[in-house]
């Protein structure tokens, strides 16, 4: 039996572009299985049930090798459980890695050596990823409420600033802080907030309404 597997890291991404890729290798839809969680979590509903259901002699394809993980240890394990299991596995992006199809000299000897490798550059991809959206949130302006702003959509994005969750004498203090009324230490005394936070609300720039 051939089955496939789909993963997006997030509620938000499209898992279309793997589902096609799947179903044009032969896989039927109702043998395809998806997770839609993150991928620093093997914690993947859909996958723990492929395996189980997958046997001695079925096929798992997948269309990327960073479906089985998103860095080196979740790739090797996930790879090595299939081969304990005795599952095939096909990889189209990466068909040097699959199993299905291959000598027993090819599994043994030359597709341990490409698995690290290739789960080598998988893992500093996401490295470069995580960089790249780091860097673009730096970027983003910040409104009035102390929140990005996505350049793109004018959309709020992140977690909620602490300025938003602040009392109206806590934002009183802080303002006196800031105008230089009151001493930080003693602002950190009537706000309980750290150092730290202070002047991060500090570096927005803005004051509040009182």
């Amino acid at each position: 039996m051939k089955y496939g597997y789909v993963r997006v890291s997030t509620r938000e991404q499209n898992e279309e572009r793997q589902l096609k890729a799947l179903r044009e290798n032969g896989v039927g839809a109702n043998h395809i299985y998806t997770d839609k969680i993150s991928g620093k979590s093997m914690d993947r509903p859909a996958w723990n049930e492929l395996l189980v259901k997958a046997v001695a002699g079925d096929t798992i394809v997948i269309k990327e090798l960073d479906r089985l993980g998103r860095n080196l240890k979740q790739i090797k394990d996930t790879y090595e459980l299939l081969g304990k299991k005795k599952v095939h596995l096909q990889i189209l992006d990466n068909e040097v890695l699959s199993t299905a199809n291959k000598s027993k000299v090819e599994i043994e000897l030359l597709q341990p050596m490409l698995l690290h490798l290739l789960g080598y550059i998988a893992e500093k991809e996401r490295e470069k990823l995580l960089k790249r959206q780091r860097e673009g949130i730096e970027a983003m302006e910040i409104n009035d409420k102390g929140k990005k702003v996505s350049k793109r959509t004018r959309r709020e994005t992140g977690r909620p600033s602490k300025r938003a969750t602040l009392t109206k004498e806590q934002e009183w203090h802080i303002d006196a802080w800031i105008s230089k009324s009151i001493k930080l230490s003693d602002c950190i005394k009537l706000t309980k907030l750290s150092k730290a936070t202070l002047y991060r609300i500090k570096k927005g720039g803005m004051q509040f309404e009182l």
